[in-house]
């Protein structure tokens, strides 16, 4: 019978197996047989590597001796294996496992080696093995805390570099239940039960002083069982910090609306700071310019024991030769690292380090130092920045009211006077036209028929000067009165009062046949007596001049509601006002034009001065028939029915 080794159906097998295959003599190592795919493997026919010895195409440092090393145990325990790196007739390096196994063909006892070319499979390993690392890697660095939970609760994996703020090393919670870990918060507790339970959770969570903001996320397999619950925590402890910084400086400038020193500017700009940036060393100065310098209007407590002085204002200033001074004048932020090395520091006993010099525009400049040397991050210059811009404006809008009040003061100074002028004034003058008008009278009427026509008219002249004095200062005494007389404000009814108005005027409106139509008006917070006296004067007016110009009187009253205000409009058919008398048609005495009729031109002075007692406004706006006057009272606010 013949042997295996020699049969057609073994060669043929052999030859055509796409993988290579050698047979080796057990005792000596050298290849007795070797298929196509070997010869291609070793870049040269298989005859050729007939008689070679494993040892001659083993990569370098495998020796011929450990070959045979390795064929004699193939031989002896029946299987062996090894891996090689080879390089190819290409000269591409190639990764091949070999397989050797014992194999009797016949009475001779040989080793198969079955070559496995597993290049491909290796660098498909390799990539696993790399990208594994890099993941382990990326999750032990990344800034949030990944673990899992198994349906017990208990954990399985922990990583993250998120794991440092809690001091937990990686790895370290895993075998440990949940509940056990966190008992001590329950809304830990709570949430991780959701997601046993199925449910996707985002919640934001609080350890110890760190905030957390986390998503816990159920797994299923394919039969809709849970299979672990995956978690992502992200530390959201600076943000919620920078929020907070946000929230308080938001805070601190609605603050700032209500200062109104400039003391009180600074002490809350001083404590807003230190909040900011949990510096507490602040201080803020106020810049002199008539001196040059910039003088300590506050500080936080901290930062005046610091420098050991008892107030804000012991402090050191800033004269024109520091160098806080020109930083001042540089007029941008600036952050000096090292204050000890300034060459003139306004005050070089302070034992400070790193300081912001912030200038307030032209009022003055923020301080914000540190006793050692240290950053001030980009968000902390950011919020701080605008601090100094709000304490600024701030500053700015002290200033603008503190220049108002003095005005406002100075005003009300000279209108006390005006009025105390005005009202004895009107009184003192009282009794000598009083003395001169009758003394008048009683010459007329003794002496009248023996004066002749030329006396008789300056008799007449001073009959009607004193008449036209005494109307005068019972003109005055009624503009002084206008603060002096007046009644509380209340919600009143223009309509009512306009129809008293109208019966007062009654008898003048029917003599000239005058036409009056009024719209409807609405309410307002005033003096209703006032209210009353302006509509009189302005009808009183547009009555007489109608009738001097020889026109019959048509007069309109309407009135809009306009936000807060009511606007009203009394508007005529009259003569009109020229347009460079719209201004001064309100001065006390002034009569715009030339006219017949009696007046003492203080009508519309007292209108003027009630309107303003009211807040409001009056003005003359141009028409191309006749005069209109507008003017505003405070509307009523309206108040709900709950109220």
């Amino acid at each position: 019978m013949a042997s295996t080794e020699d049969t057609a159906l073994f060669r043929d097998v052999f030859q055509a197996n796409p993988d290579p295959i050698m047979v080796h003599d057990a005792d000596t190592g050298i290849v007795v047989r070797a298929n196509e795919a070997a010869g291609a493997l070793l870049g040269r026919p298989p005859a050729d590597i007939v008689g070679m010895h494993v040892g001659e195409f083993s990569p370098p440092g495998f020796s011929t001796a450990d070959a045979n090393a390795l064929i004699t145990e193939a031989a002896t325990s029946g299987s062996a294996q090894v891996e090689w790196t080879t390089r190819g007739p290409d000269g591409e390096s190639r990764r091949v496992e070999v397989s050797l196994e014992r194999a009797v063909i016949g009475d001779t006892t040989r080793v198969v080696a079955f070559i496995h070319d597993v290049t491909e499979i290796r660098q498909q390993e390799r990539k696993h093995t790399e990208r594994s690392k890099q993941l382990q890697t990326l999750m032990e660095n990344l800034p949030v805390v990944v673990f899992t939970l198994d349906p017990d609760g208990v954990f399985t994996y922990s990583a993250g570099k998120g794991l440092d703020g809690l001091g937990i090393e990686p790895g370290e919670l895993e075998g440990i239940p949940v509940y056990e870990v966190y008992k001590q918060y329950p809304e830990i507790i709570e949430a991780v039960e959701q997601a046993l339970d199925g449910e996707e959770v985002r919640v934001t969570q609080e350890v110890n002083d760190l905030v957390f903001e986390t998503w816990y996320r159920p797994v299923f397999d394919n039969d809709g069982d849970l299979t672990q619950v995956v978690s992502v925590a992200r530390d959201i402890t600076d943000l919620k910090r920078r929020e907070a910084r946000i929230e308080t400086l938001s805070e601190a400038t609605n603050e700032l609306l209500y200062t109104r020193t400039e003391r009180a500017v600074a002490d809350t700009v001083t404590q807003i700071a230190q909040h900011i940036i949990d510096q507490p060393l602040a201080a803020m100065w106020s810049y002199n310019s008539d001196d040059d310098t910039l003088y300590p209007i506050g500080a936080t407590s901290e930062a005046a024991d610091f420098a050991a002085v008892e107030t804000a204002s012991d402090l050191s200033p800033m004269g024109p030769e520091s160098d806080e001074n020109r930083l001042f004048h540089d007029g941008s932020p600036t952050v000096v690292e090292d204050y000890q090395a300034l060459s003139n520091p306004s005050a070089p006993q302070a034992p400070l380090r790193t300081v912001l010099f912030l200038p307030l525009e032209d009022y003055g400049m923020l301080c914000i130092g540190s006793p050692t040397v240290e950053s001030f991050d980009s968000h902390e210059r950011f919020l701080l920045e605008i601090l100094a811009s709000t304490g600024a404006a701030a500053l700015n809008r002290v200033e603008r009211e503190t220049r108002l009040k003095s005005k406002q003061a100075e005003l009300e100074r000279s209108n006390e006077a005006l009025q105390q002028f005005a009202y004895i004034a009107s009184h003192d003058l009282q009794e000598p036209l009083r003395m001169v008008s009758s003394y008048v009278d009683l010459l007329d009427s003794e002496y009248g028929d023996d004066l002749d026509d030329e006396a008789a008219e300056y008799m007449a002249f001073a009959v009607d000067g004193a008449r036209r004095m005494q109307e005068m200062v019972n003109a005055l005494l009624r503009y002084s009165r206008v603060e002096t007389n007046s009644g509380d404000f209340e919600e009143t009814d223009p309509e009512a009062v306009l129809d008293r108005t109208l019966d007062a005027l009654r008898m003048r409106i029917e003599e000239v046949d005058a036409t009056i139509t009024a719209e409807s008006l609405p309410p307002v917070e005033a003096d209703p007596n006032q209210v009353g006296q302006v509509f009189q004067n302005l009808l009183d007016n547009a009555i007489e001049y109608a009738v001097e110009a020889g026109i019959e009187p048509r007069i309109e009253v309407s009135a809009d509601r306009d936000d807060d205000d009511v606007v009203f409009t009394v508007s005529d058919n009259g003569p009109g006002i020229s347009a460079a008398d719209h201004e001064e048609v309100f001065d006390i005495f002034h009569r715009a034009g030339a006219h017949d009729t009696d007046g003492t031109g203080i009508g519309l002075a007292v209108c003027q001065r009630i309107v303003l007692r009211h807040d409001g406004r009056i003005w003359v706006e141009p028409s191309d028939n006749g005069a209109m006057f507008k003017f505003t009272l405070p509307a009523v606010t309206e108040v709900s029915g709950d109220d």
